[in-house]
């Protein structure tokens, strides 16, 4: 319930944001070429027949917001926990590298594969979000785990410095430029609330270094960490 309490209040926000037809723009999308926040993030990727359900949905979206940043399917990711939030200053905590490695991988081989139901469009003042639920609690320990694991080794003071993730969600797309038209936008995304993309089980938990928006051309892998199966 926390979880779909979570997707309701955002899209309240956002309804809000379009009926006076100002989505909150990212700037930083216009010269995304010299943007040169990196960070590191543990994450896992929605199975193939989901990135194809959202892709598809991508698609019809496309005819209400041209112009709009559009993720790839290479790109779709739900963020388990930014280890090292992006910024210009991400290369000071590469010298603790060990330490993160260690902690994750301690935690992460206790827990086991869960399953992740991905249905609904939700979406915030600046962006378009797929929902995401997880199935069980496993997510939410993994979360707690390594937050507690990288306080104590001395490593976890940038954790949840944007905000604390608790759901499961897939940034779609991000306002980049003024909507042209945000109220048949709004109906469009009222009516895909339930919409359902599949379900994937989630097995490995890979590590990336990338820009703030996992671009596929900038994203390296750094570990994938196997779940107990």
């Amino acid at each position: 319930m926390e979880t779909r309490a979570r997707y309701e209040q955002l899209f309240r926000q956002a309804a809000a944001a379009l009926a006076r037809n100002e989505p909150e723009l990212d700037v930083q999308l216009a010269d995304k070429a010299r943007d040169n926040r990196r960070g590191v993030t543990l994450i896992f990727r929605p199975a193939p027949p989901v990135q194809q359900s959202i892709n598809t949905f991508l698609t019809e979206l496309r005819t209400l917001a041209p112009g709009q940043y559009f993720y790839q399917p290479a790109e779709f990711h739900v963020t388990v926990l930014s280890v090292i939030p992006g910024s210009v200053a991400w290369r000071q905590r590469v010298r603790q590298w060990p330490v993160y490695r260690a902690v994750l991988a301690e935690v992460i081989k206790r827990h086991p594969a869960f399953n992740v139901a991905f249905r609904g469009v939700t979406a915030s003042p600046g962006a378009v979000l797929i929902q995401g639920f997880p199935q069980g609690d496993t997510l939410a320990r993994i979360r707690d785990e390594l937050r507690d694991g990288l306080h104590r080794a001395g490593v976890g003071m940038d954790l949840d410095a944007r905000y604390k993730v608790t759901a499961a969600h897939v940034t779609a797309m991000r306002f980049q430029r003024s909507q042209p038209d945000c109220a048949r936008l709004l109906a469009f995304l009222s009516a895909n609330r339930e919409r359902p993309f599949g379900e994937t089980r989630v097995q490995t938990l890979p590590l990336i270094w990338g820009d703030w928006y996992a671009s596929a051309e900038r994203v390296r892998v750094l570990a994938e960490y196997g779940l107990r199966i």
